[in-house]
């Protein structure tokens, strides 16, 4: 049975899920030998349920062109009918006697075929609804293609009419679907796209109105208005081909995922380098790394890192091969024996070294090329703009559109190397690589505009395109920085630019030693910019904090910083124009001063304040800090006893052994021993569960509502696997265990929401709320798939059907596990971020291990 998508079928289906669930217990209480119950009302009641469901189906196929939808919802229909006819004749035999086994037959058989019927035919009818709506799309794109065809006022005009209608509702119907996904990413990534293509139509009507024109006056630059008009149209056809795209995967259910590059469940090649790297690091401190971890995860990383290095200059390729290589030979040395803890350190060392080298370099690149990413575009513009003469001012915007393109080439390799090194997810890699591409795309067509604009400096469309294409860049160029800023560690950040305004201060020096006034104005704008870069983090901040005391200190910091900027750049320029003076020389020397020890300060403000973001910690095996409210009382003096202690005894002679080490206690949070031992491959469920167990038993839950909650879902995970192990437990019980999982699952997700909504920081409680948003439909799907399991359990089991319900069980158990494991790091991080008089009481305490 598939795995639904939408909140549509969710509403429709749990309900459903529950009745199939009574239906489910009786038929197991007559298994036992007690007399049925008169099943005729709640029959009567599924049949006229049923009866109008189909009704309902069989009119949606009379009216639809679906010819998909046509060929296969009759099969989930007929499946329907002739589970509430097993079910009609199992009230009719169970009536008549009560300990009917063909009665009890009967009411399995169609309780398990109301809840797959009625969920193939939900999932049958939501892939129509999605094929009509790409229908839709494909028709705006065949709208688009004319647009190459169209050589007059009239006929765009025209264009116009036939195309906004059908724009708009794809719009409003694609708004209505992303609203209706279960899947965050998914409906991020529609909502991007489709903002895309709301921004491009009419930027698209003005590239055509302007190549009208110039086709009409048979003037020049008919050739770049061509290029413009085609880029436009292309842009728009890519975003609705790729919001097509999404709707289609929208529509397919998801399928369990095989063991890829040696780690079960998680599909290494669909991560980028920071998301595997972190992910094996945490599985190199857990204590599943045997089954969990080999040598080829490791080589993934080895394959990544060369990758990798390919984008930067000789030196820093050289580094990044030599640490691959290094982390190669520990890997064909120790990778396949990592139960050692020996061989896991030198492993995670190996790792780390790699991780950090990268981690500088790209940092080092960003640092060097996003210092001024206004420069480019404004000297272009001001050449498009000038007031020079014609054949001067061509001069001028081919030379500064030749710059423009070159700063753009630099910025998309850039880009590129972040969404490969250290974007934090698939998506944001994905957004960073479109982003970056359409930035590269669009240098040209900007060219052009300008070209235009130039050979017809009166016409207002050639304004509004030169403008809007202009607009279009700033923006991307922006969200480039804007997203590779977001990926990287901003502690090493600081830390280089730091070091690069020392940098450039000292070269400034030099330029003063050999009296070169252009080196002090470049190496001063330089210091500058990085120094304006650092006021932008911390303005950041600011923007992302919701704590007032936090939000005070760092604009007092902005504000100090602002303030040794200006006389810096002022210093600079005098000192440029009266090298000699030593007076000028003096001032220069105090600013500059005066502008590192606040670069300093800065520094020091992030650490104090703990501004690094969430997934920083992990380069330097640093916890995030734990909340406890108080310190352990002080230890009682001893008392005061006149009486003299009695003599010491003697030592004994002979030689004796030191007594054994001192076992491990037992842990009594797992009273009943599920997580005694590793659970062998075949219990995979099981294995979930003890993983999940594995990260939440480190914290000590009393006071902690979260840890307790995620143990609890643990606890009833395995416990789950054990009742369908074999099938030793009953329908009963696996049908109660999975309904205290959902129960679980919305009571972890209520939590969660409870602290973010405490939680300061606006990034880290987005982060919180969008890995807990994905647990109550999980559990949900877990109860409704456990249901299915039920119905099997006893006369189906070791059958292909039951397999395939056992596969989607295992899988969604699967997801569940890490979807609460994610929610329990970010609770972890969004509790250092809630302010101390909010009431809010959440302690994250750490078990000492036994030996300290």
């Amino acid at each position: 049975m598939p795995l639904y998508q939408t909140k549509t079928i969710a509403s429709i289906l749990e309900p459903v899920a529950q009745q199939v669930s009574k239906l489910i217990i009786l038929h197991e209480e007559g298994e036992d030998g007690n007399a049925m119950p008169d099943l005729e009302v709640p029959v009567v009641a599924v049949s006229k349920a049923v009866a109008n469901l189909v009704r309902v189906g069989r009119d949606t196929i009379n009216n639809s062109q679906d010819m998909k939808m046509k060929s296969e919802m009759p099969k989930s229909l007929a499946g329907i009918e002739k589970a509430a006819e097993s079910l009609a004749q199992a009230s009719t035999s169970l009536k008549s006697d009560p300990f009917s086994q063909v009665g009890r037959d009967h009411l399995i058989e169609g309780s398990r075929g109301i809840l797959q019927g009625t969920t193939a035919m939900l999932i049958c009818f939501d892939a129509s609804q999605v094929r009509k709506l790409c229908r839709d799309c494909k028709k705006v794109l065949d709208y688009l293609a004319i647009s190459e065809v169209i050589e007059t006022m009239e006929d765009l005009v025209q264009f116009v009419k036939d195309l906004s209608p059908c724009l708009s509702k794809v719009s409003h119907d694609v708004e209505e679907r992303q609203n209706d996904l279960l899947n965050p990413p998914q409906r991020e990534s529609l909502g991007l796209h489709l903002e895309q293509i709301k921004t491009l139509a009419p930027i698209l009507i003005c590239s055509m109105k302007i190549f009208i024109q110039i086709l009409n006056q048979e003037g020049t630059g008919t050739d770049e208005a061509i290029e413009n008009r085609n880029y436009l149209a292309k842009r728009m056809h890519d975003e609705i081909s790729e919001v097509m795209k999404i709707l289609e995967e929208s529509a397919q259910s998801d399928v369990p995922v095989r063991v890829v590059n040696g780690v079960s469940g998680l599909n290494l090649s669909e991560m980028t380098f920071h998301e595997v790297t972190k992910k094996i690091n945490q599985l190199l401190t857990s204590s599943s790394v045997q089954s969990q971890l080999n040598s080829q995860a490791i080589q993934h990383i080895v394959e990544l890192g060369y990758k990798i290095s390919v984008g930067f200059d000789e030196q820093i390729k050289n580094e990044i091969v030599d640490s691959c290589n290094e982390l190669d030979r520990v890997n064909q040395q120790h990778g396949n024996s990592l139960n050692d803890p020996r061989a896991r350190q030198t492993m995670t060392n190996a790792i780390q070294k790699l991780e950090v080298i990268i981690n500088e370099a790209v940092i080092n690149r960003i640092i060097q090329d996003m210092a001024d990413i206004t420069s480019p575009l404004k000297q272009f513009t001001d050449a498009v703009l000038s007031q020079e003469a014609m054949a001067r001012k061509r001069d001028l915007v081919e030379q500064k559109g030749n710059g423009l393109k070159q700063f753009s080439g630099r910025l998309s390799k850039t880009a590129n190397i972040v969404a490969f090194a250290n974007a934090r997810n698939k998506l944001r890699s994905e957004s960073l690589l479109h982003l970056s591409s359409q930035v590269q795309n669009l240098t040209p067509q900007l060219v052009n505009a300008g070209t235009i604009k130039i050979s017809y400096p009166e016409n207002k469309a050639a304004d509004e395109n030169f403008e809007n294409l202009r607009k279009q860049y700033a923006a991307g160029v922006q969200t480039v920085r804007d997203i590779c800023d977001e990926a990287i560690d901003i502690k090493t950040f600081l830390k280089q630019t730091s070091e690069h305004i020392q940098t450039s201060i000292i070269t400034c020096e030099e330029g003063v030693r050999t009296k070169q006034s252009q080196v002090i104005v470049e190496s001063t704008t330089l210091a500058a910019r990085l120094s304006n870069r650092l006021l932008m983090a911390l303005a950041r901040e600011s923007e992302n904090s919701e704590d007032l005391n936090l939000k005070k200190q760092v604009n007092q910091s902005a504000d100090k910083l602002k303030m040794v900027i200006a006389p810096f750049v002022e210093s600079s320029k005098t000192m440029a124009i009266n090298i000699s003076d030593q007076g000028h020389y003096k001032r220069w020397r105090g600013a500059s001063t005066n502008l590192l020890q606040m670069v300093t300060e800065v520094q020091q403000l992030f650490s104090e304040l703990n501004m690094y973001g969430q997934d920083s910690n992990h380069l330097q095996g640093i916890q995030i800090p734990v909340l406890i409210d108080q310190q352990p009382p002080p230890i009682p003096p001893l008392p005061v006893i006149d009486v003299q202690a009695p003599p010491r005894p003697p030592l004994p002679q002979d030689h004796v052994d030191p007594p054994p080490p001192r076992p491990p206690l037992p842990d009594t949070d797992d009273e009943e021993g599920l997580f005694t031992s590793e659970p062998g491959s075949n219990r995979p469920i099981h294995m979930a569960a003890h993983g999940l167990y594995q990260e939440v038993k480190q914290w000590d839950h009393t006071d902690n509502d979260i840890i307790a909650a995620a143990k609890k879902i643990a606890y009833l995970m395995a416990h789950l696997s054990e009742l369908i192990r074999g099938g030793k437990g009953t329908k009963r019980e696996l049908i109660a265990c999975a309904k205290a999982l959902a129960d679980a699952s919305e009571s972890i997700t209520d939590l969660a929401k409870d602290l973010a909504r405490h939680c300061t920081d606006k990034k880290i409680r987005t982060s919180l709320l969008q890995v807990c948003e994905k647990i109550p439909t999980l559990g949900t799907q877990l109860r409704v798939l456990s249901t299915v399991k039920a119905t099997m359990m006893g006369a189906n089991m070791d059958t292909e059907e039951d397999q395939e319900a056992m596969d989607m069980l295992v899988f969604n158990a699967q997801k569940l596990n890490q979807a609460v494991k994610e929610t329990v790091r970010a609770a972890e991080a969004a509790s250092i971020r809630v302010r101390s008089d909010a009431g809010f009481k959440l302690k994250w305490v750490r078990k000492q291990p036994w030996f300290q």
